[in-house]
């Protein structure tokens, strides 16, 4: 242990700072050494792919444990201030408290963390950030804080309505978390989609915390298993496998899927198994279609499938009663989903974006009646083309 180590720890110690028994060392080089990206040789990340900025590397693990004090020790020349507060902010509150000690003369400076990348060091000849430990409820960046809610409320002394629930009860909330952050997606709200986000993520914790506590399984054990089989379905990343193209790796998806099956004494006696029948009914058309076209189930051309749209299209025209109706209505939506797989479009996708459209237009048209001083339902058919189309025009501008 160098000198000055030496010395700003019992200086530490001597104001009460630290707790010897239970604290890190850092080393302010060591802490704030830069993370080098890695070359992408064949694949570029995320980021760039989309073209939208330049890929900079996650810290992982984070380095600092949140829960243990913490002191930081170097020459002043080493303590890149804005640096240090970005790393620490990744964790900690901007109300985080914090302490300076100088040395030789063995100042102590209070700050908070908001305070930290304007603050403008003393002469000394080396210093020591003291970072408390982060209590388990202030911890409001970490996984753990959101895992310590969730068992509270489901817990001992918990919310009297939370423990009366169960994975059925919760079973409309799931879906209903997961359709608001596809409508945050459609919207391009990101800062709705961490919100909705945040919720889905809820629903995982509490579904997880109940099977921990039946006995079945813990939000750890799901951790495991998603990255495991990331890993598992992904050897052209994490292992030797080489790829040609994202074709490949679907079918390689595929084939490792198969394999995990086997793995569990399963086996899918149909290329159709696999679409939950929870599936919003053309999201389930969509995925029956390409799995049945993986299976070689399919038309040789687009214009094919376009003459087979076409086919359904007369048949809805021809059929004679409500039933016979319905039958091809079905048949024509599931037509068009085909379609949409060769476009290369998500079906249920397009649809909800109509939707957004329609909804958009229409309540155009219902203020341009309202500036006329009437109801929508006592404009005549000539009007309200009129305005659609104008509202169209507004919505395709913008």
């Amino acid at each position: 242990m160098s000198a000055t180590l030496t010395a700003l720890l019992n200086a530490a110690l001597a104001h009460g700072l630290i707790d010897p028994a239970a604290m890190q060392v850092w080393a302010v080089e060591q802490l704030l050494q830069p993370i080098a990206a890695p070359m992408a040789t064949t694949v570029v990340p995320w980021v760039e792919q989309q073209g939208i900025g330049v890929y900079q590397p996650p810290r992982l693990p984070y380095p600092l444990a949140t829960h243990v004090s913490a002191l930081i020790w170097g020459k002043v020349a080493a303590f890149d201030l804005p640096a240090l507060a970005t790393l620490l902010a990744e964790r900690y509150p901007p109300h985080h408290s914090l302490t300076l000690m100088l040395v030789p003369d063995e100042r102590v400076v209070p700050l908070a963390l908001a305070e930290l990348a304007t603050t403008v060091l003393p002469a000394a000849s080396a210093l020591a950030l003291i970072v408390p430990a982060l209590a388990l409820e202030d911890d409001r960046r970490g996984i753990d804080r959101l895992r310590w809610v969730i068992t509270r409320l489901l817990g001992p002394d918990g919310c009297p309505w939370d423990v009366r629930q169960t994975h059925q009860t919760l079973r409309s909330a799931l879906l209903e978390e997961v359709y608001e952050a596809l409508e945050a997606l459609d919207a391009g709200d990101m800062a709705l989609l961490r919100e909705e986000l945040g919720d889905v993520l809820l629903q995982v914790a509490v579904h997880s915390e109940m099977a921990r506590q039946a006995g079945h399984f813990s939000l750890e054990d799901v951790v495991q298993h998603v990255a495991d089989k990331l890993v598992f379905r992904h050897p052209h990343v994490f292992g030797t496998t080489a790829v040609a193209d994202p074709g490949q790796v679907l079918r390689n998806w595929e084939a490792l899927k198969a394999q995990e099956l086997a793995a569990k004494g399963k086996t899918r006696s149909s290329a159709l198994d696999g679409v939950p029948a929870a599936l919003p009914a053309l999201a389930a058309a969509q995925a029956l279609a390409r799995k049945s076209i993986r299976a070689g189930f399919t038309w040789a051309t687009i214009e094919q499938v376009w003459a087979k749209v076409e086919e359904e299209l007369a048949e809805v025209r021809a059929a004679s009663n409500s039933t016979a109706q319905m039958a091809e209505i079905g048949d024509l939506l599931f037509a068009i989903a085909t379609l949409a797989h060769w476009l290369h479009i998500d079906a249920e996708t397009a649809l909800r974006e109509a939707n957004l459209r329609y909804k958009r237009r229409f309540q155009v048209v219902e203020q341009m009646a309202v500036e006329h001083g009437r109801a929508l339902r006592d404009c005549t058919l000539d009007e309200m083309i009129a305005w659609w189309a104008a509202a169209k025009a507004r919505s395709d501008g913008q």
